[in-house]
């Protein structure tokens, strides 16, 4: 009886949308994530909203948050299972154990690398805009964000296909709970963080997209195809800024 229970929650997960991704361990640690970043979310958009005196020092609240995610996160223990061995390091293909030397020799060029290739795609976004007749409200809210993401894109694409699905999963997972509190936690100190029509509907339709894929984690849901659909939510947030900007 146990078995079929299990079997029968196997094809309840996998379909439709293909097989889920990862097992019930997986989920838990990726809708832990999200649960973290969610509320840091809803606060940071709620101080958007209003103005008082003291809320630039708030963004430091947002580095403290995310040193307590960072150091429970160490302090776990738990590094998600085995994802196959390391490939050997570039700058010394042939050695068992690299030297610290060439792994941060290494680590320092990938993201010098990193830098330079998203200052680029920037700048030539802001030439790209105006020629496509885009403004650079619709540049910045559309366009812009892609080159933040192109890291974790690549990274997840390689993971995936090494098939280390885990490893891209936890990698976007982590990635977004940095970008609500690091950057929202420079932009309460040194910008007015006033938020207008179109960064409030972009903030509604991202924790839209997060309760979605936090609910489908909690229920073992999460398949290729409902991972998939979450690109739904960033052709509502273009559709509805048409009328936010027009």
């Amino acid at each position: 009886m146990l078995l079929l229970e299990r079997r029968r929650h196997r094809e309840r997960s996998a379909a439709p949308g293909g097989r889920a991704l990862g097992d019930e361990q997986d989920m838990r640690r990726l809708a832990k994530d999200q649960s973290w970043f969610l509320p840091v979310f809803a606060v940071k958009i709620a101080l958007g909203l209003v103005a008082f005196a003291v809320k630039p020092v708030l963004g430091l609240l947002f580095f403290a948050v995310y040193a307590v995610y960072f150091w429970r996160e160490i302090r776990s223990g738990d590094d998600g299972g085995d994802d196959g061995e390391l490939e050997p390091l570039k700058l010394q293909p042939s050695a068992a154990t690299p030297a610290t030397w060439a792994v941060v020799l290494q680590t320092l060029a990938a993201v010098a690398v990193i830098f330079g290739a998203s200052q680029l795609f920037v700048r030539q976004l802001d030439a790209i805009g105006p020629m496509l007749g885009l403004s650079s409200a619709v540049t910045a809210l559309l366009l812009s964000p892609v080159a933040t993401e192109l890291p974790e894109i690549m990274n997840a694409v390689i993971w995936v296909r090494q098939g280390k699905t885990r490893l891209a999963l936890a990698n976007i997972s982590g990635a977004m709970m940095i970008q609500a509190t690091v950057p929202s936690g420079l932009g309460l100190l040194f910008t007015d963080w006033e938020f207008d029509g179109a960064l409030l509907w972009a903030g509604l339709v991202t924790m839209a997209a997060v309760v979605y894929l936090l609910l489908t984690m909690r229920a073992h849901r999460l398949t290729p195809g409902r991972l998939a659909f979450a690109a739904f939510f960033y052709l509502v947030f273009a559709v509805g800024l048409v009328p936010i900007l027009g």
